[in-house]
């Protein structure tokens, strides 16, 4: 890509705020999760939801209380729900949106029944 064209790139990625930058891998989705160990999730449907080091998640989806647990699984992010929802394991891809300093401000979790993304916070 000639470096003008990066130029410009970059450039409108600063204006809007965010650089969304796809899954390279493993290695990428870990360096992702790891980013957001802890910190708040939020969507349209989902509040104080967390993935924790230790391998739970929990959060209110629609007023709903769930909790499970997380792995990593050949590049992909894999979750199954213990209590309050339903369903069968699912493993998804992740991909992040960076802030123009570099930090994780969202987060995409793509799998067979489609995307969700979650706002991260502090």
């Amino acid at each position: 890509m000639p470096l003008l064209s990066r130029a410009i790139i970059l450039s409108l990625s600063q204006m809007i705020g965010m650089l969304a930058l796809p899954n390279n891998g493993a290695a990428q989705t870990g360096e992702i999760i790891q980013s957001i160990l802890g910190r708040p999730l939020q969507s349209a449907q989902v509040s104080q939801a967390y993935i924790h080091a230790d391998g739970s998640l929990e959060g209110v989806f629609n007023g709903i209380s769930f909790a499970g647990t997380w792995t990593l699984e050949d590049g992909k992010y894999c979750r199954k729900f213990t209590r309050g929802l339903t369903g069968a394991p699912i493993c998804m891809t992740v991909t992040a949106e960076y802030a123009p300093n570099g930090a994780v401000r969202a987060v995409i979790f793509a799998g067979p029944g489609g995307r969700a993304r979650f706002v991260v916070g502090q």
